[in-house]
């Protein structure tokens, strides 16, 4: 997985130095950039160390506890429906719709009971979408949560994703719009402030292995080879930061903790030069949308007319399910020189994740989507030149063998 999406080695760089003023100073810093970015006022906002972190808080600030159904898309990542059962809360999978990636507002509302009190929004690859209103009044006792990890920046009608419905939570990961390594947002609902707590902090060593994980992740954007044998070495020494086991394979959530320092100071970094980053992966999406388009079989996904969107990844469908998406997309990179990616490769990402309960053939859309969907990075160490141009060329002439072999 091609990461660091909007970091470059002058941002990682210049960050060291930055981290001399202090977590409290840089944090104060970046929470008044992003509310001046997002336009709310600046009690609103959250900083935290994941973005599953941030939907925790969320969830709790709005009561939901014992009793309450929280509603999740059926195509997701299992960190989400970790942080449900932690608060006695039950989970309810919804599927929803191939042809908008998000939810099928008809289903949804089909969907909601009387005990309803929260539903996660998906907005997926950063694709924004909006609870119709009549929803929203039909149900005034259910919360509209906003998962915006896929789509910092994106925007609706003008508005940024997550300055509108009851909150929303972003991820700054390595692999989302902008990176901090780890770290999450939250923007709380207008009437609401961010609790105040002084929650854990990342430990000193956390930190160096964090940073050195980031450092890895950016070699292998611009210099493949070097940042797999950085992250060999990383892993020999003890310096690999990565989440938990259990998170995937027993469903535990994640605590709750303060945004590392590293992590507000790279944020900061990539808020500076916020345009130019969204006009260069727009140029990216337009040149992706432009060489698919070649090939009937394969479906996109527009972006809505009134909407922005800073993709994530570029999602691209198959004409028909794949049984083993990963070794595809691996064939698929090693023809184009292209790093294909499988978001999601199931309906609870990642494929062997704790269920939660799903049962299977519940979601039909969200398990077709699964079994379907590759996607494309959007990589600011991308460059949209002939090289690129060359690059889809031959991404095209293998998904056309592999039409004709008709792979299942």
């Amino acid at each position: 997985m091609l990461t660091a999406n909007s970091l470059s080695l002058c941002d990682y760089l210049s960050a060291l130095p930055g981290m001399l003023r202090g977590r409290a100073f840089q944090r104060a810093a970046l929470r008044r950039e992003l509310a001046a970015c997002f336009g709310v006022d600046e009690a609103r906002i959250g900083l935290y160390d994941t973005g599953r972190a941030a939907l925790r808080v969320l969830l709790q600030q709005h009561g939901i506890g014992a009793g309450d159904e929280v509603i999740v898309p059926a195509y997701t990542c299992v960190v989400v429906p970790n942080q449900i059962p932690a608060l006695s809360a039950s989970l309810r999978f919804v599927d929803v719709s191939a042809g908008t990636l998000n939810f099928d507002w008809d289903v949804l509302a089909a969907a909601i009971g009387p005990a309803t009190r929260a539903v996660i929004v998906p907005h997926n690859y950063g694709l924004p979408c909006r609870v119709p209103e009549a929803l929203r009044a039909a149900h005034p006792q259910v919360k509209f949560i906003d998962d915006a990890a896929h789509g910092f920046a994106s925007q609706l009608d003008g508005q940024w994703l997550g300055s509108y419905h009851d909150g929303a939570f972003f991820s700054f990961e390595y692999s989302k719009n902008l990176t901090g390594g780890i770290g999450g947002l939250a923007i709380f609902p207008p009437g609401m402030t961010t609790p105040q707590q002084d929650w854990p902090e990342l430990s000193c060593a956390d930190e160096w292995r964090l940073l050195a994980t980031l450092k890895a992740h950016l070699l292998s954007a611009r210099w493949p080879l070097l940042g797999r044998i950085t992250m060999a070495i990383n892993r020999r020494l003890g310096l690999i930061y990565r989440s938990a086991d259990a998170e995937v394979t027993q469903g535990v959530p994640h605590p709750v903790r303060a945004m590392p320092l590293l992590s507000s100071v790279l944020v900061r970094r990539q808020l500076a030069h916020l345009p130019a980053t969204l006009a260069h992966k727009q140029a990216l999406a337009q040149r992706y949308q432009q060489a698919l388009a070649a090939l009937p079989s394969i479906t996109q996904w527009a972006v809505p007319a009134a909407a922005a969107c800073h993709w994530v990844r570029y999602p691209f469908a198959l004409s028909r399910p794949v049984a083993n998406k990963a070794a595809l997309a691996r064939r698929l990179s090693q023809a184009s020189g292209l790093n294909i990616g499988v978001w999601f490769d199931d309906v609870i990402h990642p494929a062997g994740s704790f269920r939660h309960g799903y049962v299977a053939g519940s979601a039909p859309q969200g398990e077709r989507l699964a079994a379907t969907v590759l996607n494309l990075p959007m990589n600011i160490a991308l460059a949209d030149n002939a090289a690129l141009a060359h690059k889809l060329d031959r991404l095209l002439a293998e998904l056309r063998r592999i039409e004709k072999e008709n792979i299942q």
